[in-house]
């Protein structure tokens, strides 16, 4: 039974693509496509539960990450396509639109539930050569063929070495290898070269998910529609950790691999923040989130703490959907607000008590969680757990600053303890669902404090002009320049691409 749900669910986005091309007029064949991936989501779920209450074989088709991802691809791309129809509607390029997204949901779908190394490289290319077209919805404007220029360089440079990997790990394996046995194929090769398979699969992780040195085509695709961008943002750029920890046989026992995963996705972090501060358009902050978002995932890959980073990757998919397609409602409510009174500045009382309110709320709740729910914790647990302490006491302070009262201070406390004591139980939860390869060689989780210590100076820049005001200015200055991206227009001439919310009209 649960091979025939997952082969509906893995059917269903192909099938969507099919109709979406065939049918007349566009609406209607866009409208089956959204179909199709609301059928192949209550597949999925169904396969979900019957596994998750035993109804199923333990060496079924898909584990237990593969039911996550597969939900959550399906899912997604459903809402997405719903909301497509009336975003896209009477638009010349709705029907691109409508199969391109069905093919990109059918290879991420298929990605997700490779088994063998073949299977997930082709799936791995589809998935890149769709999102690339799809890119080019509005090809005729010059700021989307840019994108599509920068996106598809990035993935054939970053891809190349996926496929020659997979090519030695198929020789020495004798035919195509599954993901599972990808430990005893390494083994059998010299330390040197499964040391250099390794590296090769971090390279088109890297580059799939925008990390640093591959960070430039993500802002280049500012100008996509937001349906585009929320299917790119929500899903395709989350494969990255989803290749690492499939190839985790092989990627965690190499010390260097491991380390270098941790240097990138640390670097992406503290980089893309400080682009993201400089943005004054939503969809550029958005962007620039994204790829900070995926370094945090990154750095918790490369510390093996993949559970961590799988339910970071399911949290970041839902909630950068949601706000991509209400993007333009909070344009909207951004426009009134600037109406109103400018609030009059906090007093450093005021901004002292905010600190110290939140670092005792903080830390507390997440203390109180650890000891109830999660008592053995790992270090790296740990020390993401402290990474995520430090980000929530910004947060809360930066609130209780604006206003500080009794109310919003057992506002906060709710709110911490909400979503703090749910972090825990679901990383434990994903402990037992994805267990961390033997062998693992990650680096030490101390070295979190130093993307830790460079995004608290950021913050106190960004908030206190007598915090280093000479550096704030230069840093601020090459951010600026640094988050611009140059497009040519049709004379030749090159001009900084200014991205709209509005919906795009194709020519």
């Amino acid at each position: 039974m649960e091979l025939v749900l997952i082969v509906i669910a893995l059917a269903t986005p192909w099938v969507g693509t099919v109709l979406a091309a065939a049918l007349r007029p566009a609406d209607l064949g866009a409208r089956a496509a959204a179909w199709a991936a609301g059928v192949g989501t209550l597949a999925a779920v169904a396969a979900g539960l019957a596994a998750a209450l035993g109804l199923t074989s333990p060496d079924g088709p898909a584990d237990a990450l593969a039911h996550v991802m597969l939900i959550l691809v399906l899912g997604l791309s459903a809402l997405i396509q719903a909301y497509a129809l009336r975003y896209l509607r009477g638009d010349l390029r709705q029907r691109w639109f409508a199969v391109w997204a069905g093919a990109l949901t059918g290879s991420t779908a298929a990605l997700v539930t490779a088994q063998t190394v073949v299977v997930f490289t082709l799936a791995w290319i589809a998935a890149g050569l769709s999102l690339v077209l799809l890119l080019a919805t509005y090809r005729s404007l010059p700021q989307a063929r840019q994108g599509v220029r920068r996106a598809a360089w990035s993935f054939a440079i970053a891809d190349t070495p996926l496929v020659i990997a997979a090519v030695v790990l198929v020789i020495a394996a004798g035919g195509d290898a599954r993901l599972d046995d990808l430990a005893t194929v390494a083994a059998a090769l010299p330390d040197a070269a499964a040391v250099a398979l390794a590296l090769l699969v971090v390279v088109a992780a890297l580059g799939r998910s925008a990390q640093m040195p591959f960070h430039r085509w993500l802002p280049a695709t500012l100008s996509a529609p937001t349906p585009v961008s929320a299917l790119l943002h929500a899903g395709v750029v989350n494969a990255g950790a989803i290749l690492l920890i499939r190839f985790s046989p092989l990627v965690a026992p190499a010390a260097v691999a491991m380390a270098v995963i941790f240097a990138a996705g640390a670097a992406t972090l503290v980089y893309a923040t400080v682009l993201r501060l400089v943005k004054t358009d939503v969809k550029g902050r958005l962007v620039h989130s994204t790829a900070g978002q995926m370094g945090f995932m990154m750095m918790a890959v490369g510390l093996g703490a993949f559970a961590a980073a799988v339910f970071h990757l399911v949290a970041h998919g839902l909630y950068k959907s949601t706000l991509f397609l209400s993007a333009g409602t909070g344009v909207a409510a951004g426009a009134e607000k600037r109406a109103w009174p400018a609030p009059s500045p906090a007093s450093a009382k005021t901004t002292t008590a905010a600190v110290l309110i939140g670092s005792a709320l903080t830390i507390g709740v997440l203390a109180v969680g650890k000891a109830l729910i999660a008592p053995a914790t790992t270090p790296v647990s740990l020390a993401l757990l402290a990474f995520l302490a430090c980000t929530a006491i910004v947060a809360v302070a930066a609130g209780l600053r604006r206003r500080m009262s009794l109310r919003t201070v057992a506002a906060a406390a709710v709110v911490v303890a909400t979503l703090g004591l749910a972090y825990i139980a679901a990383v434990v939860w994903f402990e037992q669902l994805i267990p961390t390869p033997t062998g693992t060689q990650a680096p030490s989780p101390w070295l979190l404090v130093i993307p830790a210590a460079l995004l608290i100076a950021i913050e106190l820049m960004s908030r206190s002009p007598r915090f280093a005001p000479a550096l704030s200015s230069a840093v601020y200055a090459r951010a600026l320049a640094a988050s611009t991206v140059p497009t040519p227009d049709p004379g030749g001439a090159t001009r900084p691409r200014t991205p709209s919310l509005t919906k795009e009209v194709a020519p």
